[in-house]
């Protein structure tokens, strides 16, 4: 092991012990040498994002199996959760990876095992041997199962990537979901010239918004019925911003539909309702595509008219290894604009802001928050 610093044998975290159980408590740093994978780092944490998937945890879901795999697959007891990480490299294994200690690096919060059909396809996204940060997923039987959440985090060198200098760890944090905007947008084939809606302005659907505009979309409205993410989408400029509340289907279809008479190129669903789904075909364009990115277990009654005239309905899971460095350089350059997201907490505040947002039902207190250490 090649250090930078003293490394402790013991780190604070916020512990999911089971569903709707977190706390912060004293457990051992992460064994680096003993996961047996040499390419593993050690990062010092000094940014972490709250996901929303990471709330689907602690409520005893499982997102990842779920959207990736299409089943349920159980939570093992003490995860540490967090995946949305930037810090800096304290510590390597190889000495081929020694010019990483001490730069400051967003991190790929997942690595894939490269000889799967899927990731022999291209499609490693989708790999289900997998070993993601943040749940249990491709670790094996651990006492503690590595996240963010924690003073210290192993990672990737592979999925290691440099901080630009204008670039500070709350926004570099955000790299995850960005990169997993990207890939949304991507999926809902954006066609330049073309109108797009995202249903949902919360981190996700404001960060696919602005990656459409990214991608040429002409005009994008967001739609929501909460205060927090409508004012930032006010704040940001985006070209239409719609408050759901007190609304029939049929009058919010109506309004949506001035600004995009001929319909919407690309419409995506983070809402993942029976009626946001048949709101979301109803505005759907000739030839375009719908990415339902909020797939439950459940019947929606579906007629298949309503994919006339080349209409497509897909869904969204991960991004691929390309997705990462291209939200990072629209990151650098300002096309994503995060700042305005961002409201920080301390590690220890982790369990009651948990608890906190459960019982408001959704109702969000901030827009995004990020813990600092």
């Amino acid at each position: 092991m090649i250090t930078l610093e003293k490394i402790p044998p013991s780190m604070k975290a916020v512990v999911l012990e089971k569903p709707r159980t977190l706390a912060c408590r004293q457990i051992p740093t992460w064994p680096l040498e003993s996961y047996g994978d040499p390419d593993l780092v050690l990062v010092k944490v000094a940014a972490c994002g709250v996901c929303g998937s990471d709330l689907r945890y602690y409520a005893g879901e499982n997102p990842w199996a779920q959207h990736t795999l299409g089943r349920f697959i159980e939570n093992p007891p003490n995860i540490v959760l967090g995946h949305e990480i930037a810090g800096d490299v304290v510590a390597v294994q190889d000495s081929k990876n020694a010019r990483w200690l001490g730069k400051r690096v967003a991190v790929l919060c997942s690595k894939t095992c490269g000889v799967c059909p899927d990731c022999i396809g291209g499609r490693s996204h989708l790999c289900p041997n997998t070993i993601h940060l943040g749940h249990g997923q491709g670790w094996g039987k651990q006492a503690f199962y590595p996240g963010a959440y924690a003073e210290y985090v192993p990672s990737w060198a592979q999925g290691c990537f440099e901080i630009p200098a204008d670039v500070g760890y709350g926004e570099a944090a955000m790299m995850d979901i960005l990169a997993v905007a990207v890939h949304v947008a991507r999926r809902g084939a954006i066609e330049p010239g073309r109108p797009v809606l995202v249903m949902g302005a919360g981190p996700a659907g404001n960060s696919i918004a602005q990656a459409a505009k990214c991608l040429g979309a002409n005009r994008v409205a967001v739609t929501d019925r909460m205060d927090t993410p409508l004012e930032v989408s006010r704040r940001q400029g985006i070209d239409g911003v719609v408050d759901v509340r007190g609304k029939s289907e049929d009058d919010l279809a109506e309004e949506l539909r001035r600004w995009a008479g001929e319909g919407y190129g690309s419409v995506f669903d983070s809402v993942g309702t029976a009626e946001s789904f048949r709101l979301a075909l109803k505005l759907l364009g000739k030839g375009g595509t719908m990415v339902e990115m909020a797939p439950r277990d459940r019947e929606i009654p579906f007629n298949p008219l309503w994919l006339g005239s080349e209409r497509k309905v897909t869904t969204s899971s991960n991004f691929e290894p390309r997705d990462f460095p291209t939200a990072l350089d629209w990151l650098e350059a300002g096309r994503f604009e995060v700042g305005a997201w961002l409201t920080d907490i301390e590690l220890a505040a982790v369990p009651q802001i948990f608890a906190a947002i459960e019982s408001a039902h959704g109702e969000r207190t901030a827009f995004k928050f990020v813990v600092r250490f």
